[in-house]
Formats: C-alpha cells, structure tokens, sequence
C-alpha cells in the first residue's frame, strides 16, 4: 500500500465537503497548519492523527496506511445495490460493513447502508441496526454535497431518522425530528399517528390528522385529474372513465351525508363531465348523456345554495367553518365550462354541442 498521509488527509477532507477552515476549527488549530499538512510540509502529531481519524470516522492505520487513489467506491455502491435483489437483508448489511471499512465517508456508500440497516432494523427488530442507521443518516446528512441526485434531500433523510426514532419506541425524539422538517405538512400525519396511538396526546395529534387528511383529499383530487388528462392524450378512454368512476366514489364518500350538499359537490359536478366526455369517446353514448345530466344537475343544485365551508365533510368536524375556493370560477356552471374547454380538443363537437343545449335548458 502506498503511504501518502498530505493526499489522504485532502481527500478524506473534500469527502466530508469541508474546506481547510472548518477543518481546522474542528481541530482547534491554524489554517496553516493544515494547509502544510495538506501540502505535506509537515506532518500531524499522534495526537492530532487519532482527532483527524475521528472527524474522517477511519482508521489511523487506514490515514497513514494507504492512499485513496485506486478505489472505486461507485463501482462499489452500485455492486452492493444490485446485491440487494438477490440476497437477504442482512447479507447486503454484511456488504456495507465491509464496504464502510473501505470508504468510510463516500455518500452512496453512507446512504445505502443507512437504508440497508434500517431495513433490518424493522425486519428483524434489531436495535443495534436501527441505532447504527441513524448513525449513518446523519453521516450522510454530513457528505450531502457528494449527492448528484436532486430527488434526494436533507429533509428526506432526516424523516427517515425520525422513523428509526419510531420503531425504536423513542417517540418523543421521532415527534421532534419530524416537527423540525415538517415542510409544508408532509409529516403532519406521521406526527398526528404517534401523538395519539403512542402519546395518547389526543387532542394534539387530531388536529395534524386533520391537516393530513384534507392535504391528501386535495392531493388525490388533483392526481385524479391529472392522470384522466394523460389518459386522454393515450386515447385510453376505458381508463378514464374508470378512474373518474373511482374519484367520484372518494368523493362522496367523505361526505358526512350524501344528500346533503358540500363543498365537495362542485368538484363532483366537474368530474361527471370528464367521465361524460370519456363515454362519449368509447362509444359508451348512453351512459354519457346520464353522466352529462348529472353534472349540470349537481352543478345548478350547488349554485342554488353553494357551500363554501367543509360542512358536511366526514372526519374534520374540528374545522368545518374554514373557508375553501378553487380556480374554477365562483360558481359550479362556471366549473362546467372550465372544464369543458379543457376537455374541448379531445370531444366529439356533438358532444360539445349537448352540454351547451343541456346548460341552456329551463330548469
């Protein structure tokens, strides 16, 4: 092995993405001195070589012993993450502990491990592996300017720490971590389900239950409508209609009383003309007329009386007075046409045509 202390001590530094400064802070020394460290000028007291071993989580033998050149910690992560189709969790864990021997401080290394650890964690309700697994989330947290892939984040991995803090039964370490990267509430249903099943913090933990469960209405209102839309582009009309058949369903189902109205009509009233329109399309005209009189009925019903509250919403009676809108205009028929003229470039012009005589019939 070839020993070039000034090269490992620069490499295992930039792995950690710190700069000489900091480095030297976390030492309580110079910047000059490990400048010339780095520049091999001069060389660290055995003191210094155990604290530098430290802040790089190596080895002294493996600071003195070798030189990074001619490892190739890629090709290692990707060979141990193709491991994991063919052999057991704890036998990819094996993999990573040699692995972390070797490249104590490369990201996909880090980050595979953590993952791999905490799998085994919950599998096997190992504590040490959940313990470790937190360990090295954070060590990842720490070599987060390695990372080349944009749907991997700080917050990401810091959820997966205050996961490990669940099933390690430390739930009040687990509320702390999620509250602290709670962005725009994606964790509010994880803090809710540990504040009431394991806190008994009932009160608390039902108001970021709540909060979830109107966020993932939205959220599948708006994937629901997204998916028809790229479906209409298939031309795959049968997938459509069952799909609006499917968020209709959803729909009324969190109402609290289905002939009573809601909010949740107007939105209703719009998904009955997608799933006209995807009838009409598969040939289905019948059923496509019956949808089409259903949504301009449920939509004059709403204006008679609209509701722009969660009344009569299941499961939130907490916060029924809140306000909600859409960007469909202020009124169900102004929905319709918005819709409609989504929905124009893929409709038949009769079919076009009928949901203009049925929006201008009498009452």
């Amino acid at each position: 092995m070839e020993h070039n202390l000034a090269e490992n001590i620069r490499n295992a530094r930039k792995s950690l993405g710190l700069t000489q400064e900091q480095l030297a802070e976390k030492l309580g020394i110079t910047l000059g001195t490990i400048s010339k460290w780095e520049r091999g000028a001069s060389e660290p007291e055995i003191s210094y070589l155990k604290e530098l071993a430290d802040v790089f989580r190596i080895s002294v033998d493996a600071l003195i012993g070798f030189s990074m050149r001619g490892y190739d910690a890629e090709t290692e992560a990707e060979r141990i993450s193709n491991l994991e189709k063919f052999q057991t969790i704890l036998e990819v864990c094996e993999e990573y502990d040699r692995a972390l021997r070797r490249f104590p401080n490369h990201f996909s290394i880090v980050l595979g491990a953590a993952k791999s650890f905490q799998r085994a964690g919950v599998v096997y309700k190992q504590k040490e592996r959940l313990t470790t697994a937190i360990e090295m989330y954070r060590h990842a947290i720490e070599l987060m300017p390695q990372n080349k892939d944009p749907e991997i984040n700080e917050v990401l991995l810091r959820n997966e720490i205050a996961l490990c803090y669940s099933h390690l039964k430390e739930y009040g370490r687990a509320v702390e971590e999620y509250k602290k990267n709670n962005v725009c509430g994606i964790n509010d249903a994880g803090i809710g389900k540990i504040l009431i099943e394991d806190q008994r913090r009932d009160r608390e933990g039902i108001g970021y239950v709540i909060k979830a469960f109107l966020n993932g209405m939205s959220d599948t209102v708006t994937a629901i409508s997204a998916h028809m839309i790229y479906y209409f582009h298939m031309k795959e009309y049968e997938k459509i209609i069952r799909l609006a058949q499917w968020g209709i369903g959803y729909l009324i189902s969190v109402k609290e009383d289905p002939d009573k109205r809601a909010y949740i009509d107007k939105i209703i009233s719009l998904e009955r003309l997608t799933l006209a329109c995807a009838c009409d399309l598969a040939g289905r005209k019948e059923e496509a007329r019956e949808n089409l009189a259903e949504a301009v009925r449920i939509a004059r019903r709403f204006d008679e009386d609209p509701v722009y509250t969660l009344e009569n919403m299941a499961f939130i009676e907490h916060i029924k007075d809140s306000s909600v809108y859409d960007d469909c205009g202020p009124t169900a028929i102004d929905g319709l046409h918005c819709t409609a003229e989504k929905l124009r470039e893929a409709a038949t012009e009769e079919f076009m045509r009928e949901f203009e005589e049925m929006l201008s019939a009498p009452l």
